[in-house]
């Protein structure tokens, strides 16, 4: 619980200093975060309504009552009847006997277009203060990232496993059964609600269109094909990624693996507490572009990881953010030609005090990435 009340306290803190009265929890992920309370609000709004050196209030309706209830950081509960509600009992009449009209009240980032509007007598300000404290985790947080990332790595070698030249992606799938039984035989659980399991492989020439997800008949060809573990273990995630050939590479596919690692050299040689997002991807991006690349890039070098697989910091051009220590973030810079294949390397890597530690474990060389080799 101190790790809840730790997060609260800091929201706390962040509400004051904005001037604010109060501040709105309502999404999935964040009610997790602060409560670890496992609660999907559907259609039923369900707030955490947050005031400087008060305790926070549950504002649910009536069918959660009894499970808010459970959770054990201190709490107070006020109920609706449900949504929608007869006049007098829905959630915005509740929430109006909590917070008068003129109150100053923070959203979530990620809260919902009906919420928004609905609250619009409140005038609510969008901040983004649950996303900043998800940027730095804790040593519980890190300790599950960290867990996950061994995982990570675990599914790729098994979809690797089953790649052979001539073989489909339906034959790879098979990697997510095995893995799940071994994450539950080691864990003793796999919680559905904030897990999941998934390792794909982008078959050549697919491997150019990584947001096209691969298809059972998918084949195994002489060329870049790219593996993919990302999974999210019992709460926090996790990503490997890996260029790899199913035949020995040709000449051109060696010489641009190779820019590829070079260019995550880059990026890693950067990594420290205060380095500057924007630049550690322009110093990629440049690199890339000066080799011939320019018109090969199709994404930043990376993005932070935690309860979600993709969360801020954001690693680009153009990026705000500053790296500090207990960040974990995503280095996985791209190279793409179409009909021809994708290069891309992906590492789960958490800032330290003075530098950097790679979580996940897979080899980067292409000896190694080469199957059979």
């Amino acid at each position: 619980m101190s790790e809840h009340l730790n997060r609260f306290s800091s929201l706390e803190t962040k509400i004051k200093e904005a001037g604010l009265d109060a501040f709105l929890i309502s999404s999935k992920d964040s009610i997790f975060y602060f409560t670890g309370f496992r609660y999907e609000p559907f259609e039923r709004p369900f707030f955490i309504i947050v005031r400087p050196g008060q305790k926070p209030v549950f504002l649910t309706p009536r069918i959660e009552a009894e499970n808010m209830a459970t959770i054990a950081v201190p709490h107070s509960i006020v109920e609706y009847i449900d949504y929608p509600a007869p006049v007098g009992g829905g959630y915005l009449e509740a929430l109006q006997n909590i917070l008068p009209s003129g109150a100053s009240i923070g959203v979530e980032m990620s809260i919902t277009g009906e919420l928004l509007v609905a609250l619009s007598n409140w005038s609510p300000q969008v901040l983004p203060f649950v996303e900043q404290l998800r940027m730095v985790k804790s040593s519980i947080e890190i300790a599950a990232i960290r867990k996950a990332a061994k995982y990570s790595d675990r599914g790729l070698e098994l979809a690797m496993e089953l790649a052979r030249l001539g073989g489909t992606i339906s034959d790879t799938d098979k990697a997510n059964a095995i893995l799940r039984e071994e994450i539950i035989q080691t864990e003793g659980h796999l919680d559905p609600y904030i897990s999941n399991v998934w390792q794909g492989i982008w078959a050549a020439p697919f491997s150019a269109q990584p947001h096209r997800f691969p298809e059972p008949e998918d084949t195994l060809i002489e060329g870049p094909n790219v593996g993919l573990s990302f999974l999210r273990v019992n709460g926090y995630s996790a990503e490997t990624e890996r260029t790899f050939f199913v035949a020995s590479p040709r000449k051109e596919d060696v010489e641009v693996f190779n820019t590829m690692v070079e260019a995550g050299r880059i990026g890693f040689a950067q990594l420290r507490p205060g380095a500057s997002c924007h630049e550690i991807d322009h110093q990629v991006m440049e690199f890339l572009r000066s080799e011939g690349f320019g018109n090969n890039l199709l994404h930043r070098v990376g993005h932070g990881i935690g309860m979600g697989g993709h969360e801020g910091p954001w690693v680009a051009e153009g990026s705000g953010d500053v790296l500090q220590e207990n960040m974990v973030i995503s280095i996985e810079p791209g190279i793409y030609w179409r009909g021809q294949g994708g290069f891309r390397h992906s590492d789960t890597v958490l800032i330290t005090a003075d530098g950097y530690e790679l979580l996940t474990d897979m080899p980067h060389d292409i000896a190694s990435m080469t199957l059979g080799s």
